[in-house]
């Protein structure tokens, strides 16, 4: 189980691994975030240190690259750190929240009925 948590640079790599939905290089992700944010050796330097806490890993090699894959998805992220929904940081939404519970099988059929009830209050 994870028990380290990301810095928000760290988790804006992540989101762009998440996003790619296939085995992704450091380039790759070095050019989904804008090259001109950060340089190639920082997005690898967050690379490495999501690699090193077990959130990625890595499973091949294209030319001269690895090539990363997530070891969680982004509601399991969610669901482990629960904090980022309420202090701003990137990637996270109510929506992203209630499905990991749902999920992890914490939600039961009445959670989801004063759910419903309450949306259609607030609309």
């Amino acid at each position: 189980m994870i028990i380290k948590d990301v810095s928000a640079a760290e988790l804006e790599v992540m989101i762009k691994i998440w996003e790619a939905n296939r085995p992704t290089t450091i380039k790759d992700v070095w050019q989904a975030i804008g090259e001109t944010k950060w340089t190639y050796q920082t997005v690898q330097t967050f690379v490495n240190r999501l690699h090193m806490k077990g959130f990625i890993e890595m499973v091949g090699k294209r030319v001269r690259s690895f090539e990363y894959v997530p070891c969680v998805t982004r509601a399991e992220y969610i669901a482990l750190t629960k904090g980022h929904l309420f202090n701003g940081e990137p990637g996270a939404s109510v929506s992203d929240l209630v499905r990991a519970f749902y999920a992890n099988g914490n939600v039961t059929d009445r959670d989801i009925d004063d759910i419903a009830a309450w949306l259609g209050e607030v609309r």
